[in-house]
């Protein structure tokens, strides 16, 4: 009688399953549209110039100065010398170039966050800073991959982001700490011919941490360490993300996109750990 009755409730299972399942793939889709809407009108009308703000002020000036001598950490420029380097080898290829290569690494940094994951993606695409933060060709959609391909076991691309805004490193998982450091000592062996930079981006971090160059998320730093180094007592993927995410000194409030991180690790909570790449096409849960 119990065997029957499960079989029964399964079978009346399965219809409500398929509505769920076309009712999340619908939702899905919409956060692709939403997010191709936005750029196309953005960029169609003009509100969102390309190349983006940050591509033409800071990263082809940043490596054009470093390519012809001059002063690299002007104010603005807050990246470590390996991102420094990397601008300068792309820079003479125009602001163009730069915006186009940061919008390819946005959408494989997505796919990332996402983990292989085409619903969990559309569900992310509703943020509604992922549109923005892609326009200006910033690099936060690149340090939320690097964050949750951490959580995988991958750790060179939080090395890289880290050396791009230090604070990345919080969401390392502790038991990956020797091969993060190695990872880091190789990236930052691109700039060994300029160590004169390394004393420039100290004294830029520290001088823009006390004096933001622009609106920041209100809430004081010690406020937001403390309760970062809570969600790190509990040492879960997506606490480490959220603790990251939060305790950057000047969080300004296009930072918040980082956030994403966090909000797929914990939609994937019942997945992880998942090794291998988020490329690699298998079939994965919601």
């Amino acid at each position: 009688m119990r065997t029957e009755r499960a079989l029964e409730a399964a079978e009346g299972d399965g219809p409500r399953t398929r509505v769920v399942e076309v009712l999340t793939a619908v939702f899905a889709i919409g956060g692709y549209a939403c997010t191709i809407v936005f750029l196309a009108v953005g960029f169609r009308s003009g509100r969102w110039p390309f190349p983006g703000g940050d591509v033409a002020v800071f990263y082809g000036p940043a490596g054009d100065a470093l390519r012809g001598g001059g002063e690299v950490y002007f104010p603005g420029f807050l990246y470590g010398p390996p991102w420094a380097v990397a601008f300068a080898a792309v820079s003479w290829l125009g602001p163009w170039a730069i915006h186009a290569i940061v919008v390819a690494l946005d959408v494989a940094a997505l796919w990332t966050i996402a983990w292989g994951n085409w619903r969990r993606l559309g569900y992310i695409l509703w943020f509604p800073l992922i549109a923005w933060e892609i326009a200006a060709g910033q690099l936060n959609l690149l340090i939320a991959a690097a964050i949750v391909a951490a959580q995988h076991g991958i750790v060179w691309p939080l090395a890289a982001m880290t050396l791009a805004k230090v604070w990345p490193a919080v969401a390392l998982p502790l038991r990956h700490w020797r091969r993060f450091l190695i990872d880091l000592a190789l990236f930052s062996l691109l700039s060994l011919p300029w160590l004169v930079l390394w004393p420039q981006w100290f004294e830029t971090l520290v001088d823009t941490s006390s004096h933001p160059l622009g609106p920041v998320v209100p809430v004081p730093w010690v406020a937001r360490a403390a309760i970062a180094a809570i969600l790190l007592a509990f040492q879960r993927p997506w606490t480490r993300a959220l603790a990251a995410a939060i305790v950057s000194p000047g969080l300004y409030w296009g930072q918040l996109v980082v956030l994403v991180a966090p909000i797929s690790l914990w939609l994937a909570r019942n997945d992880l750990p998942i090794e291998g790449s988020p490329f690699q096409l298998r079939r994965r849960s919601a």
